[in-house]
């Protein structure tokens, strides 16, 4: 099986997805660890944000995304 040279944008947004998801393991595994209503909240907005983060701000198909868009929905010429 041949195998696809990856670009290094594409390699810098997985390896950022990455660390979003290891964030999210780690926050929730604190919060799962010691339960009470701090940690609870922290965990709660770490995985919204980080949800946020990843499907909408860093995702260059989302015209949404403050990075890749500007707020009428056009490109942003970098």
């Amino acid at each position: 099986m041949k195998k696809e040279k990856v670009i290094p944008k594409e390699v810098a947004r997985r390896n950022g997805l990455f660390m979003w998801t290891v964030f999210v393991i780690v926050i929730n595994l604190v919060q799962v660890l010691f339960k009470n209503w701090l940690t609870s909240l922290v965990a709660m907005v770490g995985t919204i944000y980080a949800l946020y983060r990843v499907v909408v701000y860093d995702n260059p198909k989302n015209r949404l995304s403050q990075k890749y868009y500007d707020w009428r929905g056009n490109k942003i010429n970098k």
